[in-house]
């Protein structure tokens, strides 16, 4: 999978927002709040293809978490994602 290029993302006070872009501008509609680890993650993989495997695995080696924790943490962070539609 890969996350979508047009998007913007925004930091308001301690929360992340990513919004699709749409032209020449952008679409409220399809926004998302995101933590800073999301945003990593996000980060980490952008403008690549990447699975569910790569993200746990940087989950690890950033956090003290196991793999199979974090797998089922990026398992939900993906399904959010693709409900609206940051993923393709």
């Amino acid at each position: 999978m890969r996350v979508k290029d047009n998007l913007s993302l925004r930091k308001i006070a301690d929360e992340y927002i990513m919004i699709a872009d749409v032209g020449d501008h952008l679409d409220y509609t399809k926004a998302i709040g995101l933590n800073e680890t999301a945003v990593y993650l996000i980060e980490s993989v952008q403008g690549k293809e990447f699975d569910a495997e790569l993200w746990a695995k940087l989950l690890t080696e950033r956090y003290e978490v196991s793999y199979e924790e974090a797998l089922a943490d990026v398992a939900k962070l993906i399904d959010k994602l693709r409900e609206v539609g940051i993923l393709e």
